[in-house]
């Protein structure tokens, strides 16, 4: 879950599909897939939006930070490039773990996690999902693969965004077989400890391999949708977006369509980041928009809100109730935004500037240029 700007502006349609995306996780979990079977099996693929968020990602740290590593890794820019995406995420990552944990704590349902505390500075630090513990905020294992692919980031962008051509194919390939075969694995080192998933990539338990195949393999695919940016032209074209659009679209009601449709992702954000054709018109709406500003709230707080959407259901009916508990959730995730988020960010941005000042006036360096 990233923001969508650039030095150069920012781009509305990418920043609208993230908000489409929270907004379908959201509904997956607060109403599980029911009606018809056609409703049925587009609501289960609901949990795609996170793989969307993944690819999505890796576009944007390439369009934004991409430039950082142009000639290789250096330490200076890599810790700049943390500094940002801690600002970014960590706040209310934060607010989350520990409103969470403190609930357990009050609910005494510590044992649910094992070893709660182990668990707790486990979600603290973002590494649970790597398979040290389970995630205390459900939401946050996504954040948890996120940050390693951070860590990860000139690496897989030497790979990805800078490579030869054949490296570059050979890290593609090795994305499209990763995700192929963790959605065809039954075995513990896919499902870990996970009862059930409601699609072959729907893992997220921290104690198998499944979660951090699909964030690093996502990653590396935005990456590479943003290196082919240039030579991509034809997806710039309305009739082109829209089809690709259509496709994605389409293949959300198809059964066992969900490698297919992954795949299809970078296309998607692709044709999106040029803002043409009629989804990337809707997209860039201000409704839209601006749910897309709110999403990374609106992800890391719906999940408890479908116990809210089965309190009221009896009374008001299915529809009334789901719409409901959205609109609750919407409203806390701009509240969310403009208390903790938005603040938050801009705090961590200040102490580590003052920091970063504050170390250059003490260097040897500085002094000795000063007397």
């Amino acid at each position: 879950m990233t923001e969508t700007a650039t030095t150069r502006g920012e781009i509305r349609a990418l920043t609208g599909v993230r908000g489409i995306a929270a907004l379908y996780v959201a509904i997956y979990h607060i109403k599980p897939a029911a009606g018809t079977e056609l409703l049925a099996e587009f609501g289960r693929h609901g949990y795609l939006a996170v793989d969307l968020f993944f690819v999505l990602s890796g576009f944007v740290m390439a369009m934004t930070y991409g430039d950082l590593f142009r000639n290789g890794f250096s330490v200076a820019p890599y810790l700049a490039f943390l500094k940002k995406r801690i600002a970014r995420v960590y706040p209310l990552y934060l607010a989350a773990t520990l409103v969470m944990s403190a609930l357990v704590v009050a609910r005494h349902t510590q044992h649910l996690y094992g070893d709660f505390w182990h668990a707790f500075a486990a979600n603290v630090l973002m590494v649970q999902a790597w398979g040290v513990a389970q995630s205390i905020a459900s939401a946050s294992w996504s954040i948890s693969t996120e940050w390693a692919a951070y860590l990860l980031f000139p690496a897989l962008a030497a790979t990805m965004l800078r490579g030869r051509p054949v490296v570059t194919a050979l890290g593609t390939l090795a994305c499209a077989v990763a995700i192929a075969a963790v959605s065809m694995g039954d075995s513990h080192l896919v499902l870990g400890s996970q009862p059930l998933r409601n699609g072959p990539l729907d893992l997220t338990f921290y104690d198998s391999v499944g979660p951090m195949v699909r964030c690093i393999a996502g990653f590396s695919l935005g990456l590479l949708a943003y290196r082919v940016r240039s030579a991509a032209a034809v997806l710039a074209e309305p009739v082109t977006a829209a089809v690709v659009g259509v496709a994605v679209l389409v293949l959300l009601f198809v059964p066992r369509a969900d490698v297919f449709v992954v795949l299809l992702f970078p296309a998607l954000i692709l044709s999106l980041s040029f803002e043409a054709g009629p989804f990337a018109r809707v997209l860039r709406s201000t409704p839209v928009y601006l749910l897309g500003v709110w999403s990374y709230s609106l992800y890391l707080i719906h999940p408890k809100f479908f116990v809210l959407e089965a309190m009221i259901e009896p009374h008001v009916g299915a529809v009334l109730a789901t719409i409901a508990t959205l609109g609750v959730v919407i409203a806390l995730s701009w509240a969310a935004y403009r208390l903790i988020e938005l603040p938050g960010r801009r705090a961590l941005n200040a102490f580590f500037a003052r920091t970063a000042l504050t170390r250059r006036q003490e260097s040897p360096h500085h002094r000795q240029s000063s007397m």
